[in-house]
């Protein structure tokens, strides 16, 4: 993967906007021989290649579907079924090795991105990243992990602040149009809701 360095001379705005989101996410600790994802690695095999398979149709529906054509619709259904059908048989004959990105709940700006772990990790360790932006934007990058907080000792969950240290410099770009158009849309959603009228 050709990469290059974060930027260290974009506006600092744009650079540290953030959102928290329901983002697909898979990492890997850099150097560690086992690689493990999310907090939900536990959930079933047959969840996480439902919502992999399902959730970029329903993000594009979500967004596009309104002007979209609806002849394409039925189709693309079609074709998450199929490919759902196939990854299940699969994960079922217990083939492939599948490190399936998670919907995973993060905070993300252009320069880090931090979740919930629920194997401790270090300040310092390097991470690789796999990331898929709606509908279907796969985005690889290397962070460094900056802060590791436990949020519920009894539950061995950890809350992981990192910092992008490499990535395409488009990906880096695709992360900030994606911040924007979340937070346009949730402000237009705001304003359509109306205003709070107190008494």
């Amino acid at each position: 993967m050709s990469q290059s360095r974060v930027p260290q001379y974009l506006d600092e705005r744009r650079e540290w906007l953030r959102v928290d989101d329901t983002l697909l996410l898979d990492y890997r600790v850099v150097a560690r021989e086992a690689a493990f994802g999310p907090p939900d690695a536990d959930q079933p095999l047959a969840d996480a290649i439902t919502t992999f398979i399902t959730k970029p149709t329903a993000d594009l529906l979500e967004r596009h579907a309104p002007e979209g054509d609806p002849l394409l619709i039925p189709w693309l259904k079609k074709i998450d079924w199929v490919l759902e059908v196939i990854l299940q048989q699969l994960a079922r004959d217990g083939k492939p090795e599948m490190p399936l990105p998670r919907l995973t709940r993060v905070n993300i700006s252009g320069g880090g991105i931090s979740f919930h772990v629920s194997r401790p990790l270090n300040e310092g360790d390097e991470l690789d990243l796999r990331l898929i932006l709606p509908p279907f934007v796969p985005i690889t990058a290397r962070a460094v992990v900056t802060r590791v907080e436990a949020v519920q000792a009894a539950d061995r969950l950890y809350s992981v602040a990192t910092r992008f240290v490499a990535m395409e410099q488009d990906d880096h770009e695709r992360v900030i149009r994606h911040i924007f158009q979340v937070q346009a849309e949730r402000l237009r959603a705001r304003h359509l809701s109306g205003p709070v009228i107190r008494d």
